[in-house]
């Protein structure tokens, strides 16, 4: 049983940025006057050292079966790994929130770990973390049950990742599964960013009414992009409203450390590669993550430090005889047009694919600003090549905050935990619609779908009804109804099976190629007394979309409703699709 909505009574929200490579956390209080977001900057393992994200790294102890305790994470999970043997030891994940986008084709976890579990595991950690930070500061004041929570998901995700990531969030303990939906919410990485630019920058920028802004926030693992049109509401406040179906690639930053290492691969050759220690590789890589990648501009050289058991006469006489002196000092040349090409333009050159891709589904071309955010967004490179193709062809002004970039999602998702109301609407990115039995036509459907009711009607038990079509701009929280009926006494319960089509062709029936079954609301049929067996019998079936995610609720009028909060790919066998398809 749900409980009711507290949402007057929430005294603080809390923000989780789940990222690829590194994570961070916000907080607010809801009614301070104006709204102030407040960065988690302590982290465990970081003494002295104050910053706002975390690593996104977990460690296992290596071996153990069913479910392997979290060893450490985040610094602590680095530092685990630094000690002698640690690789003989421990499982080290990393990148593990890419298990989740199902475009992506990635080997099983460690350990056997699922990557639900994973996730809800440094989500616990990471939860706990920030309890004890905020409970050091006025926040003791407040139960803990008063806190409400925002959790950033990738525009690009599936509706079964986005309940993935809600059930690894009960799994951590921030919720629990009977607390009300809105204790919990989800907002994308993308329209987040841009709640955050709304917020800080709209007056650096001059905002006005009507404007339009595309936001790239381009993070470790994702590229997400949004584009929202300014409007100002009656109160002068402003709104957003979603002009385009949002966009998003897995092109982020890690595939740059993994093209990195395929070059150093090339110069240094395969044998020599497999021969550098764990250790020693974590070392350089981060020469890269914490130099190279930040700080090139398409100009400059780089010169990477080899690790101490790199032989000079295991590398190849094509690296032992470049004369330039390096080999005598430890290190070896980067070109920056080596850089280029074989690291730098591959990726970038997919986000602004991905960019061009996204301008032209505005359907006039107006676009007053874009801003770069993320922690790819910061790079220099990347802002350089975007500001080539697009700005003043395509956009008015090309913005990156110089501080807190990489913040932006994060601390949007905290502000969209204190005002949902902010953003109005959303355009559909999927095509939604129910199983159902409609009127069967002789010429077209097939026979083995054809089912005579007791009423004498003859259906077809596998049709599609659409609810909402891929492109269609909704209102938040906007609510479709239909009325649907079963035939009282033949069923002890009808189940009501959402499906999804990326295709922007609407499709007849439920198990056509390229539709999935998201969600399901399983519904007992209510004791009615006076209604004949075999009585066809009314209830309503209700979708509100516009959200981050789905509500689905079917209602018998009996004062029980039945209902489910966000979409899922349902494995279980619900039986005979003659006999569940409602007329």
């Amino acid at each position: 049983m749900l409980r009711s909505s507290k949402q007057n009574e929430y005294k603080v929200v809390i923000a989780y940025d789940f990222g690829t490579t590194y994570s961070g956390a916000a907080y607010a209080f809801t009614h301070a006057t104006p709204a102030e977001v407040f960065d988690i900057q302590k982290w465990p393992h970081k003494a002295g050292n104050f910053f706002p994200k975390v690593p996104t790294l977990s460690v296992y102890r290596r071996g153990e079966s069913r479910r392997p305790p979290l060893v450490d994470w985040g610094h602590g999970a680095k530092k685990a790994m630094l000690k002698p043997h640690a690789a003989k030891q421990n499982v080290l994940l990393s990148h593990f929130k890419l298990h989740l986008d199902e475009s992506l084709t990635r080997p099983p976890l460690e350990n056997g770990l699922r990557p639900v579990q994973a996730v809800a595991d440094y989500l616990r950690a990471l939860h706990e973390h920030t309890l004890q930070e905020l409970t050091r500061g006025f926040a003791k004041n407040y139960h803990p049950d008063t806190f409400r929570y925002c959790l950033t998901v990738p525009a690009l995700w599936s509706d079964k990742a986005k309940n993935t990531m809600r059930q690894a969030a009960i799994q951590a303990g921030l919720v629990a599964p009977s607390d009300p939906s809105d204790r919990l919410v989800l907002i994308s990485e993308p329209e987040a960013a841009a709640l955050y630019c709304e917020e800080t920058m709209a007056d650096q920028v001059q905002l006005k009414d009507g404007d339009r802004i595309m936001v790239c926030d381009a993070g470790g693992g994702t590229v997400d992009l949004i584009v929202f049109q300014v409007n100002l509401n009656s109160s002068g406040r402003r709104q957003l409203k979603e002009v385009t179906k949002g966009l998003g690639e897995s092109c982020g930053s890690v595939f740059l450390d993994q093209r990195y290492r395929d070059l150093l691969e090339q110069k240094l050759g395969e044998v020599v590669m497999d021969k550098i220690p764990p250790r020693e590789m974590s070392d350089l890589m981060d020469q890269f993550i914490d130099s190279i990648k930040p700080e090139f501009d398409g100009i400059d050289d780089h010169y990477v430090t080899l690790p101490r058991s790199v032989e000079l006469d295991d590398l190849p006489s094509s690296l032992r005889d470049y004369d330039d002196g390096c080999l005598d000092e430890g290190t070896i040349k980067l070109s920056a047009d080596e850089l280029k090409q074989q690291v730098f333009d591959p990726v970038v050159g997919k986000v602004i694919q991905l960019i061009e891709q996204q301008y032209s589904q505005i359907p006039d071309g107006q676009l007053n600003y874009l801003f770069l955010v993320g922690g790819f967004g910061s790079s220099n490179y990347l802002y350089q090549c975007i500001q080539h193709v697009f700005l003043d062809t395509k956009v008015d002004q090309i913005v990156c905050p110089a501080e807190r970039a990489a913040l932006a999602v994060v601390r949007g998702a905290a502000y969209y935990g204190l005002n949902p109301q902010v953003i109005v609407s959303r355009v559909s990115r999927r095509t939604y619609g129910i199983n159902a039995g409609l009127p069967f036509d002789e010429a077209r459907d097939p026979p083995s779908t054809r089912v005579v009711r007791p009423d004498g009607s003859v259906r077809c038990t596998s049709r599609f009804l659409v609810f909402v079509r891929k492109h269609d701009e909704l209102p938040v929280d906007h609510c479709i109804k239909e009325q649907m009926y079963v035939y009282y006494g033949t069923l002890k319960h009808t189940d009501i099976m959402l499906y999804a089509t990326e295709s922007d062709e609407v499709p007849r029936y439920y198990d056509e190629p390229g539709v999935q079954h998201v969600a399901v609301v399983s519904v007992p049929i209510p004791d009615m007394p006076g209604v004949m067996h075999g009585e066809r019998i009314a209830y309503t079936v209700r979708m509100y979309f516009g959200s981050t995610e789905i509500r689905m609720e079917a209602d018998f009028g009996t004062g029980q409703i039945y209902r489910v909060y966000c979409g899922f790919d349902a494995t279980d066998n619900y039986g005979d699709p003659q006999q569940l398809a409602a007329a």
